[in-house]
């Protein structure tokens, strides 16, 4: 930090100037990113509704042989 004090104000403008182009480049490319993430997650959205209805149905078996158990338990 020191080297800034050495800097003139027109290279510290400079430096800002590119320091904020970078962060406006970093931040599109952070949106790219989530963007492209979300489309994955989209494109995966088949997979993991079935993924849901199979665990569905897998709790729902299981209530069903509790409720079974338990009725014939009360004979």
């Amino acid at each position: 930090m020191n080297e800034l004090k050495t800097l003139t104000n027109e290279s510290l403008r400079s430096l800002i100037s590119q320091t904020e182009d970078t962060l406006v480049e970093l931040r599109a490319e952070l949106e790219q990113r989530d963007i492209r993430a979300q489309e994955r997650e989209l494109d995966n959205l088949d997979q993991h509704m079935e993924s849901a209805a199979l665990s569905l149905k897998s709790i729902q078996d299981f209530l069903r042989y509790l409720i079974d158990e338990a009725r014939s338990n009360r004979s």
